[in-house]
Protein backbone atom coordinates (compact mmCIF):
# COMPACT_ATOMS: atom_id res chain seq x y z
CA UNK A 1 0.00 0.00 0.00
CA UNK A 2 1.70 3.82 -1.02
CA UNK A 3 2.51 5.03 2.28
CA UNK A 4 0.49 8.03 2.33
CA UNK A 5 -2.55 6.40 2.04
CA UNK A 6 -1.64 3.86 5.03
CA UNK A 7 -0.73 6.32 6.99
CA UNK A 8 -4.25 8.09 6.67
CA UNK A 9 -5.91 4.80 7.21
CA UNK A 10 -4.11 4.04 9.92
CA UNK A 11 -4.99 7.43 11.68
CA UNK A 12 -8.58 7.33 10.39
CA UNK A 13 -8.39 3.72 12.07
CA UNK A 14 -7.63 5.55 15.92
CA UNK A 15 -10.66 7.75 15.60
CA UNK A 16 -12.83 5.20 14.94
CA UNK A 17 -10.92 2.89 17.69
CA UNK A 18 -11.87 5.63 19.85
CA UNK A 19 -15.14 6.32 19.06
CA UNK A 20 -16.32 2.66 19.63
CA UNK A 21 -15.30 2.87 23.42
CA UNK A 22 -17.38 6.44 24.44
CA UNK A 23 -20.87 7.30 24.08
CA UNK A 24 -22.80 10.22 22.64
CA UNK A 25 -22.72 11.98 25.72
CA UNK A 26 -18.93 11.67 26.15
CA UNK A 27 -18.83 12.96 22.80
CA UNK A 28 -20.55 15.93 22.98
CA UNK A 29 -18.99 16.78 26.18
CA UNK A 30 -17.34 20.06 26.39
CA UNK A 31 -14.00 20.12 28.95
CA UNK A 32 -14.38 23.86 29.89
CA UNK A 33 -12.14 25.47 31.29
CA UNK A 34 -9.76 23.29 29.59
CA UNK A 35 -11.07 22.63 25.90
CA UNK A 36 -12.95 24.53 24.21
CA UNK A 37 -14.72 22.04 21.79
CA UNK A 38 -16.56 18.55 22.07
CA UNK A 39 -14.45 15.42 20.60
CA UNK A 40 -17.50 15.61 18.31
CA UNK A 41 -16.57 19.31 17.04
CA UNK A 42 -13.07 17.50 16.24
CA UNK A 43 -13.94 15.05 15.24
CA UNK A 44 -16.74 17.12 12.62
CA UNK A 45 -13.07 19.47 11.74
CA UNK A 46 -11.00 16.41 10.88
CA UNK A 47 -13.65 15.04 8.46
CA UNK A 48 -14.24 18.33 6.93
CA UNK A 49 -10.77 18.71 6.23
CA UNK A 50 -10.51 14.81 4.43
CA UNK A 51 -14.35 16.05 2.46
CA UNK A 52 -12.45 19.47 1.02
CA UNK A 53 -9.89 17.27 -0.23
CA UNK A 54 -12.67 14.44 -1.60
CA UNK A 55 -14.46 16.82 -2.98
CA UNK A 56 -12.38 19.04 -4.32
CA UNK A 57 -9.37 16.66 -6.27
CA UNK A 58 -11.85 16.33 -8.96
CA UNK A 59 -11.98 20.00 -9.84
CA UNK A 60 -8.28 20.81 -8.69
CA UNK A 61 -9.73 22.72 -6.09
CA UNK A 62 -9.68 22.33 -2.17
CA UNK A 63 -11.07 25.37 -0.45
CA UNK A 64 -9.84 24.35 3.18
CA UNK A 65 -12.24 27.32 4.58
CA UNK A 66 -15.12 25.15 3.85
CA UNK A 67 -16.78 24.19 7.44
CA UNK A 68 -19.98 22.60 8.34
CA UNK A 69 -20.22 24.21 11.72
CA UNK A 70 -23.36 22.34 14.27
CA UNK A 71 -23.46 19.66 11.81
CA UNK A 72 -24.86 16.06 12.69
CA UNK A 73 -21.72 14.63 12.89
CA UNK A 74 -20.66 16.90 16.12
CA UNK A 75 -23.20 15.25 17.87
CA UNK A 76 -23.57 11.73 16.32
CA UNK A 77 -21.18 9.15 16.62
CA UNK A 78 -22.75 6.88 14.36
CA UNK A 79 -22.78 9.57 11.92
CA UNK A 80 -19.29 10.51 12.16
CA UNK A 81 -18.05 6.24 11.88
CA UNK A 82 -19.87 6.16 8.72
CA UNK A 83 -18.64 9.23 7.23
CA UNK A 84 -14.86 8.00 8.38
CA UNK A 85 -15.32 4.71 6.56
CA UNK A 86 -16.81 6.60 3.43
CA UNK A 87 -13.33 8.67 4.17
CA UNK A 88 -11.53 5.48 3.80
CA UNK A 89 -12.77 3.93 1.15
CA UNK A 90 -12.58 7.10 -0.58
CA UNK A 91 -8.18 6.55 0.34
CA UNK A 92 -8.37 2.82 -1.24
CA UNK A 93 -9.78 4.33 -4.36
CA UNK A 94 -6.75 6.44 -4.96
CA UNK A 95 -3.57 5.06 -7.34
CA UNK A 96 -0.57 6.52 -7.36
CA UNK A 97 -0.80 8.27 -10.38
CA UNK A 98 -3.20 10.36 -8.94
CA UNK A 99 -1.02 11.27 -5.83
CA UNK A 100 1.07 13.99 -8.05
CA UNK A 101 -2.67 15.40 -9.68
CA UNK A 102 -2.37 19.15 -9.19
CA UNK A 103 -4.38 21.62 -6.88
CA UNK A 104 -5.26 24.66 -5.91
CA UNK A 105 -5.32 25.06 -2.12
CA UNK A 106 -7.59 28.04 -0.64
CA UNK A 107 -7.23 28.69 3.28
CA UNK A 108 -8.15 32.03 5.32
CA UNK A 109 -4.58 32.71 7.18
CA UNK A 110 -5.42 35.78 9.01
CA UNK A 111 -6.69 35.96 12.73
CA UNK A 112 -7.58 39.78 12.63
CA UNK A 113 -9.59 40.03 9.44
CA UNK A 114 -10.52 37.41 6.87
CA UNK A 115 -8.12 36.96 4.62
CA UNK A 116 -7.34 33.87 2.19
CA UNK A 117 -4.21 32.69 0.57
CA UNK A 118 -3.74 30.16 -2.17
CA UNK A 119 -1.03 28.03 -3.54
CA UNK A 120 -0.28 25.15 -6.17
CA UNK A 121 -0.12 22.03 -4.19
CA UNK A 122 -0.76 18.07 -5.23
CA UNK A 123 -2.51 15.27 -3.99
CA UNK A 124 0.00 14.17 -1.88
CA UNK A 125 0.95 16.68 -0.32
CA UNK A 126 -2.29 17.34 1.00
CA UNK A 127 -2.65 14.03 2.23
CA UNK A 128 0.47 14.54 4.25
CA UNK A 129 -0.98 17.79 5.06
CA UNK A 130 -4.86 16.18 6.78
CA UNK A 131 -2.72 13.18 8.24
CA UNK A 132 -0.59 15.18 10.52
CA UNK A 133 -3.61 17.54 11.04
CA UNK A 134 -6.09 15.30 12.22
CA UNK A 135 -2.98 13.63 14.03
CA UNK A 136 -2.88 17.35 15.56
CA UNK A 137 -6.66 16.99 16.79
CA UNK A 138 -6.31 13.43 17.68
CA UNK A 139 -4.04 14.65 20.55
CA UNK A 140 -6.45 17.50 21.53
CA UNK A 141 -9.37 14.41 21.49
CA UNK A 142 -6.57 12.27 23.92
CA UNK A 143 -6.89 15.35 26.11
CA UNK A 144 -10.72 15.62 26.34
CA UNK A 145 -11.14 11.94 26.62
CA UNK A 146 -8.99 11.80 30.06
CA UNK A 147 -10.67 14.80 31.59
CA UNK A 148 -13.51 12.28 31.61
CA UNK A 149 -11.54 9.43 33.04
CA UNK A 150 -11.65 7.17 29.83
CA UNK A 151 -8.94 5.54 28.29
CA UNK A 152 -7.36 6.17 25.23
CA UNK A 153 -5.66 3.28 22.83
CA UNK A 154 -1.68 3.14 22.75
CA UNK A 155 -0.35 6.03 20.61
CA UNK A 156 -3.50 7.59 20.23
CA UNK A 157 -2.68 10.97 19.15
CA UNK A 158 1.16 10.31 18.59
CA UNK A 159 2.75 11.86 15.54
CA UNK A 160 4.69 9.01 13.18
CA UNK A 161 7.40 10.49 14.24
CA UNK A 162 6.78 10.12 18.00
CA UNK A 163 5.04 7.25 17.77
CA UNK A 164 8.73 5.30 16.38
CA UNK A 165 11.00 7.68 18.76
CA UNK A 166 8.83 5.70 21.51
CA UNK A 167 9.21 2.27 19.96
CA UNK A 168 12.93 3.04 19.97
CA UNK A 169 13.24 3.63 23.61
CA UNK A 170 10.76 0.28 24.27
CA UNK A 171 13.55 -1.67 22.06
CA UNK A 172 16.53 0.07 24.04
CA UNK A 173 14.59 -0.54 27.10
CA UNK A 174 13.86 -4.18 26.74
CA UNK A 175 17.44 -4.79 25.52
CA UNK A 176 18.82 -3.26 28.41
CA UNK A 177 16.85 -5.18 30.77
Amino acid sequence: MIPVIKGNIETINQALALLDTIDNKAYCHISAPYINSSIGQHVRHIIDNYLVIVNGVSQAHINYNIRRRGAAVESCIETAKKELNDIQTWLHTIESNALMTSVTIFSEVCLEQEQSDHLVSSLHRELIFVASHCIHHMALIGVAVKLQNIETPKHFGLAPATATYVRQQESQGAANS
